[in-house]
């Protein structure tokens, strides 16, 4: 497998070039230089990639349209993810505005019902970002890596994950109300974000995230992922990010 490529976005991966290298010119030696790091990746070029997420839970199944793009904008960037309305949900839209030294921004918007209008974006405070989008494993708060900007962050020891060396970050949040520490395996030269689990006060895992067992596909000279997986083992749901890549 070829993660050096890449940097992984937690819900979306695109093609596009992103500014990790020279921030890896030299060993972050503590976790917030890590975390400050993995903060200041931007990309370079704006794109987009459309997919599907496909939530299974105990009394749900779902296969909702979603499209994923970046948009540049200097020094500061938009995450955009916008899902399609199916037959038993509206659509939903999230932006999240990134920047290198100032806080997330989150806009979201929900259709009322499946046939409703979508409203547009409205300013969330990150507080009130720990929903589900689309009703799937994926909240907000993740899809912009607010644990990241957590007051807490501890750089452990390196270890080895799907066969990469990794950074092992882990980021603390006491007054975070479900989820309070996350633990991630960033692997060394992308930056990639390749496992991470998430836990709550009670050192119980929430959700864990991971590539293990994804499939990559070579397209136009570059390596991209074609699906990844998220679940909650406390309401024994999953989610899976499944790319639409173009054919060979």
């Amino acid at each position: 497998m070829m993660f050096r490529r890449f940097v992984f976005i937690l819900v979306v991966v695109f093609s596009a070039n992103w500014a990790f290298a020279q921030a890896t010119q030299s060993e972050p030696e503590t976790g917030d230089a890590l975390a400050e790091q993995l903060r200041s990746m931007q990309p370079e070029e704006s794109t987009e990639i459309t997919g599907v997420l496909k939530i299974r839970a105990s009394k749900r199944r779902a296969d909702i349209p979603v499209l994923c793009r970046v948009v540049t904008n200097g020094n500061s960037w938009q995450v955009i993810y916008e899902t399609r309305p199916t037959a038993s949900c509206g659509a939903e839209k999230l932006i999240v505005i990134r920047s290198v030294n100032q806080p997330n921004k989150y806009l979201y918007s929900c259709a009322p019902s499946p046939g409703g209008i979508l409203p547009d974006p409205k300013p969330l405070v990150s507080s009130d970002a720990n929903i589900p989008f689309a009703g799937s494993d994926f909240w907000l708060t993740e899809l912009g890596f607010e644990f990241l900007r957590w007051p807490i962050q501890r750089k452990l020891p390196g270890e080895m994950r799907i066969g990469q060396p990794c950074y092992v970050l882990e980021s603390i949040n006491p007054e975070a109300p479900l989820v309070v520490r996350v633990k991630s395996w960033i692997e060394k030269e992308s930056g990639g974000l390749l496992i991470a689990e998430a836990y709550d006060r009670n050192k119980k895992i929430v959700k864990e995230f991971s590539l293990a067992g994804s499939s990559f596909k070579k397209v136009n000279g570059r390596w991209q992922l074609k699906k990844m997986k998220i679940s909650s083992p406390q309401t024994e749901s999953e989610t899976v990010l499944e790319f639409d890549l173009p054919k060979d």
